[in-house]
């Protein structure tokens, strides 16, 4: 069809329509639903093109939430859609978007349209109606939410898909878990929101203001992320593990060492660490350290072993007995991760030799037992 066609046609449409379109100026809040869904069976593209001058007649939010809904009922939603930024009441807006998803128990289109509305709108356009996605019961509305939480798209930021991950997250707390973590791994592999997802993880247990988490949920949390760093990259692995360690949950971040390090695991189970206990004093006018220096063997029970490993070490015989301590107690280092043998753990103990001779210091290592923790 040309475009001369096309106008005629459309320009026909409407003069079809002219005896909705010259009540509009009259009409009155009340009647501003009624009057619309009339334009809407005699022309739908009419209706759409003229949406927004019945939302100046609807003068109160009962007339808003009833245009909505004959905009819903008419499918007329591509101007419905975008229509709440024109109300200029943030509140008013929250309160319409809430009643519009309320009235998915009995209108089922609004079940569509607001689907429709996560793949037809902008970023912060689809944001202003996350109180009708929280206000929906309609277990098709939750479904189509959590596949989508399940199949993130290919991007690293994505802020309408973070919009709905936290409509989901909210809704469904703890049990939004098994979600986020089928989610998180197909980020991971795509390139996609692999970090916000994790973070939602943790905000799916996390507890009411005053509150505190329980055990039951804490476990499951640890699990979920344990499962997700089993299935993706070390380095995104390593990131899990270290949000774990942060958190707490220690045992957990210990559980993915062999898939962070499956060559550095000894031969009869656990990992091999270097660990340095520092003696540094002032010896008639001059510093000096020894760095007592010990292999540390692991049963795979730790991510971080300082805490076990120092008292063994700091129970070392001290060499500088008549000098003035620097620091007590010593400082307790431990090579970062575990180690593939006890040469890579001498080679590390130099490097910090190094820096305590870069601190002015005559540095002299002293080899201690080996450690078991």
């Amino acid at each position: 069809m040309s475009l001369l066609a096309a106008l005629a046609v459309s320009a026909a449409s409407a003069a079809t329509c002219d005896a909705q379109l010259t009540r509009i100026g009259a009409l009155s809040g009340d009647d501003t639903p009624g009057a619309f869904a009339d334009l809407a069976k005699c022309d739908r593209k009419v209706a759409e093109a003229n949406f927004n001058r019945y939302l100046e007649r609807a003068t109160d939010s009962d007339a808003v939430v009833g245009l909505f809904l004959a905009a819903v009922d008419t499918e007329v939603w591509n101007p419905a859609w975008g229509a709440l930024s024109k109300i200029t009441s943030y509140d008013a807006r929250d309160e319409i978007a809430q009643r519009v998803g309320e009235s998915c128990a009995d209108r089922p289109k609004v079940v569509s349209f607001l689907q429709g509305a996560y793949f037809g709108l902008r970023d912060i356009e689809f944001q202003q109606w996350d109180d009708a996605f929280k206000a929906c019961a309609d277990p098709g509305l939750a479904a189509f939410v959590e596949k989508q939480v399940q199949a993130p798209p290919a991007k690293m930021f994505d802020e309408k898909f973070n919009a709905l991950l936290d409509i989901y997250v909210k809704a469904r707390r703890v049990a939004a878990l098994p979600a986020l973590t089928t989610g998180a791994i197909k980020a991971a592999k795509d390139g996609g929101p692999f970090e916000p997802m994790l973070m939602k993880m943790g905000e799916a247990v996390a507890p009411e203001l005053g509150g505190q988490t329980t055990a039951e949920d804490q476990k499951k949390l640890e699990d979920a992320l344990v499962s997700v760093a089993k299935q993706v990259t070390a380095d995104q692995a390593r990131g899990v593990a270290n949000q774990l360690a942060n958190s707490g949950a220690d045992a957990a971040a210990a559980q993915l060492l062999p898939t962070l390090y499956p060559d550095r695991v000894q031969s009869g189970g656990g990992f091999l660490y270097g660990a340095v206990a520092v003696e540094a004093g002032e010896c008639d006018g001059k510093k000096s350290a020894v760095i007592h220096f010990a292999p540390v063997s692991e049963s795979g029970q730790r991510w971080a072993i300082a805490s076990a490993a120092q008292g063994s070490l700091r129970a070392t015989k001290a060499k500088l007995g008549k000098c003035t301590a620097v620091e007590s107690p010593w400082a307790v280092l431990t090579t970062p991760e575990p180690v593939k043998t006890a040469a890579d753990a001498e080679k590390w103990v130099e490097s910090v030799q190094a820096e305590w001779e870069k601190k002015g210091y005559t540095v002299k290592v002293q080899k201690e037992k080996p450690v078991s923790i």
